[in-house]
């Protein structure tokens, strides 16, 4: 399937997300590294993107491609270590884990806002900062 529907769906998800962290972000767009190994925040992007595209995305592999592109978007060239924690918490049914991963799903069926996953965000981490130093 990959072709439109799927750069589509790779777009809102990433923009979503984007949106949803932006208070957090740093200068240069970072996520605060904390954030690469919370289960509240790495199973609920998953459940978000499971919720979207059960009824959206029929096939898993355009599927991963999507998730990959999200967590490329949200932890940058740490994405594929986080990706690898996230998964292992996933197969491993972590139950702190799948509870996040359940409520997301169940949000993301419903409604498309994350607002509920940015105000988690904001009462979990402090905006990251940009360290500048002089030339």
């Amino acid at each position: 399937m990959f072709g439109l529907s799927v750069i589509k769906h790779k777009r809102i998800l990433k923009q979503a997300f984007s949106d949803c962290f932006f208070p957090v972000t740093d200068d240069l767009g970072n996520v605060p590294v904390s954030m690469q190994t919370s289960k509240a925040i790495t199973a609920s992007i998953i459940g978000v993107c499971r919720g979207y595209g059960e009824s959206r995305i029929p096939h898993e592999p355009d599927f991963e491609l999507i998730v990959d592109a999200v967590f490329e978007e949200i932890f940058r060239r740490e994405s594929v270590q986080v990706q690898t924690l996230t998964e292992s918490w996933l197969h491993a049914s972590d139950d702190e884990f799948m509870k996040y991963y359940y409520q997301a799903k169940h949000k993301a069926k419903r409604s498309g806002d994350l607002k509920w996953l940015q105000k988690l965000a904001l009462a979990s981490f402090k905006p990251a900062q940009t360290v500048a130093f002089p030339l």
